[in-house]
């Protein structure tokens, strides 16, 4: 040991995290939702928030009117929204438009916790302005290419260009926030694009699936109290503008006082009626509950209608024209039954499996809210913990189960003639689609393969196949595959000098093309390859490409191999994109490099370039 020297340092690895490292944190972030209304959503509960905020501070003692204007410009693909919330702080500025920026943990009652809603809005657009007042600032700033430079059509990094007046005391009636984005992506089919949508179909969204449809006003008579409006710019250039109510789009707002029927107040009348009363009581009406119980300590606000016929769902889709129309010409309705999650006072658009129930075929004249304040989501709001939807699939059940004594007095549904029982294996299936419905969709109408892999190996090498056989990938052709044999693909890979980097060119000596032998090694993520050569399982010199879905560069380096982007003149394998630089551990004998397709990278580059 004495002739080693020791050299004690400490190494700053959390602070700036390079490009690429950013980069690929701020995909995850917008990858992470997966809804056509999360712009809104995200942009909706910032403001909302910032007007609670104001609240928490001020009380009611400056007597202000509080406004949410938002504004659609389906032309531009745009979103203008304005809030007289608390505005922007210049003191902490910067940190609130890094990722998981926020400033809202000491306010309990605020909505947004994970601080990527605003990641999320400035890098799904290309261009993103600012204009805000809080009692210290006038802050006006903006923000350019932030979707190109994510996507990778442009490397330098975005700067937040912006202008700061903090000499002139602001009073609590100035504050506000308005925020303009423009040119945002384009990430879901015509159908399902909110710049497709009517003003009708924007508003129901806006009151079931943002925090615009506040939910304490149904449970504890608590008014959001804010004016809103909302207007939109079509397609075709025609201009609407309506005033929306600050609460939840309940499907009951749709069905007359004579109607409609509280089950309580019914069950209550019961004990005195016949069979036959009953049902001149209830023939055709909506049944309805509401209220709040504890479970597992939790409070748990619920409410539950049943509607008398499925057709109900349609008609009203119809009345309040909330729907949308398919490639086809078809309308897609979208009021529809089901069990609904909130949280803190927000729709979260979450919709949950029912449970296994008999008079399973009741299930879809069933329209169930259930809010948990407790509720931790992951980034984007896709899904809740299983043990929490355990618990909101048993009060659920517990709410059916109550009904079911009176559901045969109010039923006209045609489709609902005897009790059935769902199979576990029906469940499990319905379950698992539940799931692969929310994977990001790849947008490529070229080939067959919908969704995000989820995960597997084998999803890569399906993805991979289709890649070639739409030519997004080229010169790729395949002699073998298998998961019983060392490697998993053996064939040749055929392509013409013109396609590949100038430095192999010279591997075309008799004529313009190229023809090698090959070997693939396909992994979900590359960096699951190490394992494999360090237990002498795959050897290092028999691959020639690996595939993946994604690469981790923290993982890669943790065992010493550096990640670095292929340059053009260095592609040998068409579509590789990375480059694996090994020092000479394992069995390698000397350093030496491996390319990589990253397919997740692939993809969002052919995308981008559509």
């Amino acid at each position: 040991m004495s002739g080693n020297i020791r050299k004690d340092k400490e190494l700053d690895f959390l602070s700036e995290p390079s490009p690429d490292i950013l980069r690929r944190e701020i995909k995850n972030i917008c990858d992470s939702y997966s809804h056509p209304w999360d712009i809104l959503a995200e942009l909706c509960q910032n403001s909302v928030d910032a007007i609670i905020l104001y609240n928490s501070k001020f009380g009611n003692e400056t007597g202000k009117k509080h406004e949410i204007d938002i504004a659609i410009n389906s032309i531009e693909r745009s979103i203008k929204i304005k809030d007289t919330g608390v505005g922007f702080s210049s003191k902490n500025f910067s940190e609130l438009l890094s990722p998981h920026g926020t400033n809202k943990d000491a306010v309990s009652e605020t909505i947004g916790e994970k601080g990527v809603g605003l990641t999320y809005t400035i890098f799904i657009s290309n261009y993103y302005n600012i204009n805000t007042v809080s009692e210290n600032a006038h802050i006006q700033g903006h923000i350019e290419n932030a979707s190109f430079w994510k996507t990778g059509k442009i490397k330098e990094l975005p700067k937040f260009k912006v202008e700061i007046w903090e000499e002139k005391n602001f009073t609590p009636l100035d504050t506000f926030t308005e925020i303009f984005i423009k040119d945002i992506e384009k990430t879901y089919s015509d159908e399902d694009d909110i710049f497709n949508m009517s003003i009708h179909v924007i508003e129901y969204i806006l009151r079931t699936k943002t925090a615009l449809g506040w939910l304490k006003k149904i449970f504890d008579n608590k008014d959001l109290d804010i004016r809103i409006t909302l207007s939109l710019k079509d397609i075709n250039g025609d201009e609407q503008k309506i005033e929306l109510s600050p609460y939840y789009m309940l499907p009951e707002e749709f069905i007359s006082d004579k109607d409609k029927i509280d089950l309580d107040n019914f069950k209550n009348l019961a004990a005195t009626l016949d069979d036959r009363q009953k049902a001149k009581k209830l023939q055709g009406k909506a049944i309805i509950k509401k209220g709040a119980l504890n479970r597992a300590g939790k409070k748990i606000n619920f409410y539950a209608l049943f509607v008398p016929s499925r057709g109900f769902w349609k008609d009203i889709s119809d009345k309040a024209e909330i729907y949308i129309i398919d490639d086809l010409g078809n309308k897609k309705y979208l009021y529809e039954g089901g069990i609904y999650v909130g949280t803190k006072g927000m729709p979260t658009g979450i919709r949950i499996e029912p449970p296994i129930t008999g008079y399973a075929g009741y299930w879809p004249n069933f329209y169930i809210i259930l809010e948990d304040d407790t509720i931790s989501f992951d980034l984007g709001r896709k899904s809740i913990p299983n043990r929490t939807k355990g618990l909101l699939r048993n009060i659920a059940k517990d709410l059916f189960q109550e009904f079911i004594p009176f559901i045969q007095y109010a039923t006209s549904d045609p489709a609902v003639k005897a009790p059935t029982t769902s199979t576990i294996q029906q469940y499990k299936k319905s379950k698992i689609f539940e799931e692969l419905e929310k994977l990001p969709d790849l947008n490529i109408d070229k080939i067959n393969y919908l969704k995000h892999p989820d995960g597997q190996e084998a999803s890569v090498v399906a993805l991979f196949h289709e890649l070639v056989a739409s030519k997004i990938l080229k010169g790729y052709y395949t002699l073998r595959t298998g998961y019983k044999q060392t490697y998993d693909l053996w064939g040749r890979y055929r392509i013409n000098k013109k396609l590949i980097g100038s430095n192999f060119h010279h591997l075309a000596e008799y004529s313009d093309m190229i023809d090698l032998p090959i070997i693939i090694e396909f992994k979900y993520k590359a960096e699951d390859i190490l394992n494999d050569f360090e237990k002498d399982i795959k050897y290092f010199t028999d691959i020639d490409l690996i595939v993946c879905w994604d690469l981790d560069t923290l993982k890669f380096s943790k065992h010493n191999v550096k990640v670095e982007p292929i340059s053009e003149d260095d592609i040998l394998f068409y579509g590789s994109n990375y480059k694996l630089i090994w020092p000479g551990a394992y069995n390698l004998g000397t350093a030496s490099e491996k390319p990589v397709i990253a397919l997740r990278k692939v993809v969002e580059d052919y995308v981008a370039s559509l």
